[in-house]
């Protein structure tokens, strides 16, 4: 029989809650229906009571407010949450005034209204405070009614003694709200302190988690990249002994040789050389960001002018011009040879994509909000946007090495210098119309040396 009441209660309680429904929206649909629950039953007793007393119209009255906390209960199954707590707001202010001016003063009904202008408190949350607000204006109003309606209803109240035997009833009923609003209010705040202690303990296992895994990721990374350099660096002393075997077995033959073994000996050669560039760029790749020397000024001008000189050949076959449209800076606190990889790889593709007459590339940067843009130019072939995001990869080439040479791998290291350097590389461009590469470099905040005499312990320069 327990069982039973309880499970009905409990279905009671929760009409309107869904699975979808938050915990702390649930915490209000439960309270408005626990209200609305006893209002319907402390009303309807009233009802019967009053028409057994020969109250008829106060009976009808009351038996109004049940019918609007039905209602209450009716609005919440369909969901209209915050209108059936307005509604129940309203309903309980209403039972309040009428029960207080027809039943009589000495019942004591008027003091209700000490705790209804709290209900709204308990059924909205602090960011509805228009509704809360709402909720306190209608208790006080109604509370400063009374006094002015009251003397109109004298004529209709009950006798005393049955006001005095309400005051008992109504004093046991105060203590069952407050007592019901605190036990609610106790059982969602120990189920919030739960559910916050349970995600702090599973916030902790995931960070724990995540932790390891990091550590775990880092280690493989190490693993692959020392696995990659060895390989790299092992492979170059066979393939170079290819090479010059094919080199020297060329040159064994003349022109009486066979021309089909002269052609396979070539394409031979020229294999390994390709294979010796990419185990080349692999190590170059592999080295980013390892086994670094200390950093140091770099002067970008004398950079560009060391890399026209590395590059003259291809310059004069492609009849180039390298045009550096004003003094690039000089950096601090950078490393000569990583940066001196990513200039000249820009400048060289710039070049080697190139079916121009003449082929320029125009070097320029801007320096703004502490961060320095470069932009390295060309007239080239240009590249189309669908190569966005494929173009930085390892080993992607838009080309056959039969069109133009190269690995695939030299953007790859462009953007992995830049990356540790905590930069961002880009292009823009548009085929047959050239191509700009953009790239990155936080502008090095300039640190104070103070230099001391020991003797006396006063700052003798500060830089």
């Amino acid at each position: 029989m327990i069982n039973h009441l309880q499970n009905l209660w409990n279905r009671f309680i929760k009409i309107g809650v869904t699975e979808t429904t938050s915990f702390s929206e649930e915490r209000y649909i439960r309270f408005t229906n626990v209200e609305a629950l006893l209002t319907v039953v402390g009303v309807t007793l009233y009802v019967f009571y009053s028409f057994f007393k020969g109250y008829f119209l106060l009976g009808s009255l009351q038996g109004a407010d049940a019918i609007l906390a039905v209602i209450v209960l009716w609005l919440n199954y369909k969901l209209f949450h915050k209108t059936a707590r307005m509604v129940f707001l309203f309903m309980l202010n209403s039972i309040i005034l009428i029960d207080a001016c027809f039943i009589g003063n000495s019942s004591g009904i008027n003091e209700f209204f000490y705790i209804s202008y709290t209900i709204p408190f308990l059924l909205f949350s602090v960011r509805d405070y228009k509704y809360i607000i709402t909720g306190v204006l209608v208790a006080v109003l109604g509370f400063m009614a009374y006094p002015h309606v009251f003397p109109f209803f004298t004529a209709y109240n009950v006798d005393v003694a049955t006001q005095l035997t309400i005051f008992k009833i109504n004093t046991g009923v105060i203590f069952v709200l407050f007592g019901m609003a605190v036990y609610i209010l106790a059982y969602y705040n120990y189920k919030t302190e739960n559910q916050l202690a349970d995600a702090n303990h599973k916030l902790e296992e995931s960070n724990s988690k995540l932790e390891e895994q990091a550590i775990e990721l880092k280690r493989s990374n190490e693993d692959l990249e020392q696995f990659a350099y060895i390989i790299s660096h092992d492979l170059r002393a066979p393939v170079r002994n290819i090479s010059s075997f094919m080199n020297l077995l060329g040159k064994q033959f003349n022109e009486s040789s066979p021309k089909g073994s002269r052609e396979f000996v070539e394409m031979s050669k020229q294999s390994a050389d390709r294979l010796n560039k990419q185990i080349e760029d692999m190590l170059s790749y592999c080295r980013v960001d390892r086994n670094l020397p200390s950093t140091s000024p770099v002067d970008l001008n004398q950079m560009i002018r060391t890399i026209q000189m590395e590059l003259n050949e291809k310059i004069k076959e492609k009849n180039a011009e390298i045009i550096v449209e004003r003094e690039l800076p000089v950096l601090d606190e950078l490393h000569s040879s990583m940066m001196h990889h990513v200039f000249q790889n820009l400048i060289a593709n710039a070049i080697k994509f190139n079916t121009t007459e003449k082929a320029e590339v125009r070097i320029d940067y801007k320096e703004e909000n502490g961060v320095f843009t470069f932009s390295v130019s060309d007239n080239g072939i240009g590249i189309a946007a669908a190569y966005k995001d494929k173009l930085f990869q390892m080993f992607k080439r838009l080309h056959t090495a039969d069109q133009f040479e190269g690995t695939g791998i030299g953007l790859a290291v462009c953007k992995k210098v830049i990356n540790f350097y905590k930069g961002e590389i880009w292009f823009e461009s548009e085929p047959s119309k050239g191509t700009t590469f953009f790239f990155t470099l936080e502008k090095p905040v300039a640190q104070t040396v103070l230099q001391i005499n020991p003797a006396t312990n006063v700052v003798l320069k500060a830089a």
